[in-house]
């Protein structure tokens, strides 16, 4: 028995574009994770046992 072969949906126009430019706005304000608090207090209990 043949599966039917579902086509790929594809975005044109205005959708591509607007896809497009909520794509590059969020990439535009992703955030990064700053672990220096973190790095600390790893950093004072590593001087502390003496590794």
């Amino acid at each position: 028995m043949a599966i039917v072969i579902k086509s790929v949906p594809v975005l044109k126009e205005a959708a591509a574009v607007r896809f497009d430019s909520n794509a590059q706005d969020a990439i535009a304000q992703k955030s990064s994770v700053k672990f220096s608090q973190q790095v600390a207090v790893s950093s004072k209990i590593l001087a502390k046992a003496k590794i």
